[in-house]
């Protein structure tokens, strides 16, 4: 069993922070044009490309924007005298595994800049945390049953993590969660199966990274024989971080979380199912021997050296391809309707490009308005 990837994949962050007028005034705008067109707009702010979408969240969010995918998903309130936390941010997982914590922490302050947002040395409250541990394990077999909560866990901890959600077509599970935020957490869950069913470019390349610098061979993930992998992840949400050690601000975070992560990996343990009635007894399975050991050693060491600009270029493939599909999926029909067959679509497609131009020249929007939407829309690829 080989570690491919440890680090963390969540961050919720709250700050002590109201945004000013200016930034009000501008994603009122914003929110206001999405709602017309129900969909979110592309924009920017200070120079920091944001996508603002029509509706807030709950919590008194009046405002929700999206900085790209290597940023976060941004909430913020009405500014209230009476309610200084104004701001509410959810880092994505990619930024957390191709940049790391202390880089996404310094974007994090550069994005408040650009976005005019202050707040104090005690403004930063962390709301939840995840880490997870990649493990290529293809012989593995996920049984829930193997699950075992240690006994030393406190009533309403033991009865919170002993909740399970099970996942997985008939004679196989892909995945099992025990506990429910905001409190503790853990899953155990089939990655490969996630990353190609959600199409996430970044996860095949970090792998293969890793693979690389053991000098083993690329990982076919069109075989599941031989490429799967197992992710062992473990969140702490807003109870869980406080349980203990009251995990608010960084410091109590680099301060306390190594601990708390640890003891979340002992709570909860994966072993081999044995003939013991004392399930704490059975032998720890290997794939948690491996997933203990990660959390031990690497929660803050950052190793992925795979740039986001190569992961960049795979979005901007896979979304020249998205739209490549769509319009051959459209082109058919039309031409049925045009009262063509399998023949004579060669035609069809030959005068696509004429009856493109001939329908954009004679909308509403003109051709320039159009591209400018599209390149604000898909900024972060082209960049």
């Amino acid at each position: 069993m080989i570690v491919l990837h440890a680090g963390f994949d969540g961050l919720d962050v709250a700050l002590k922070a109201r945004p000013g007028p200016e930034l009000v005034e501008f994603l009122e705008e914003a929110k206001a044009f999405a709602e017309e067109f129900r969909q979110d707009v592309a924009t920017a702010f200070n120079g920091l490309r944001l996508s603002v979408g029509a509706t807030g969240a709950r919590g008194g969010y009046a405002y929700r924007f999206d900085t790209g995918p290597m940023g976060a998903t941004w909430f913020a309130k009405k500014p209230k005298e009476k309610d200084p936390w104004g701001i509410r941010l959810s880092v994505k997982s990619r930024p957390l595994a191709l940049l790391g914590l202390e880089r996404v922490r310094a974007d994090i302050d550069a994005a408040c800049h650009s976005l005019g947002l202050r707040y104090p040395a005690d403004g930063v409250s962390i709301g939840r945390v995840d880490f997870a541990v990649d493990i290529l394990a293809p012989d593995f077999a996920l049984d829930p049953t193997g699950f075992v909560i240690h006994a030393r866990t406190n009533r309403k901890a033991h009865t919170d993590l002993m909740e399970m959600e099970t996942n997985g077509p008939s004679g196989r599970y892909t995945s099992v969660t025990l506990g429910k935020m905001p409190g503790r957490q853990v899953i155990l869950y089939d990655k490969r199966e996630e990353v190609r069913k959600k199409r996430k470019p970044e996860w095949p390349l970090i792998w293969n990274e890793a693979l690389g610098r053991l000098g083993l061979p690329h990982l076919d993930l069109d075989d599941r024989a031989t490429s799967t992998v197992w992710r062992a992840e473990l969140r702490l949400g807003k109870d869980g971080l406080r349980q203990k050690h009251d995990i608010r601000g960084w410091g109590a975070f680099h301060d306390h979380l190594q601990g708390e992560m640890n003891r979340l990996a002992d709570d909860v343990t994966y072993r081999l199912p044995g003939t013991d009635s004392n399930r704490s007894r059975w032998a720890l399975h290997p794939i948690w021997q491996v997933a203990q050991r990660a959390v031990a050693t690497q929660l803050f060491n950052h190793e992925v050296s795979v740039s986001p600009d190569s992961v960049r270029l795979l979005d901007l493939e896979q979304k020249r391809r998205e739209y490549e599909a769509m319009i051959a999926g459209l082109a058919v029909p039309l031409g049925v309707l045009d009262g063509k067959d399998a023949d004579g679509m060669a035609a069809v497609f030959e005068g696509l490009g004429k009856r493109i131009e001939r329908t954009l020249r004679n909308g509403k929007r003109g051709l320039a308005a159009r591209v400018a939407d599209a390149r604000e829309r898909y900024g972060e690829l082209l960049s």
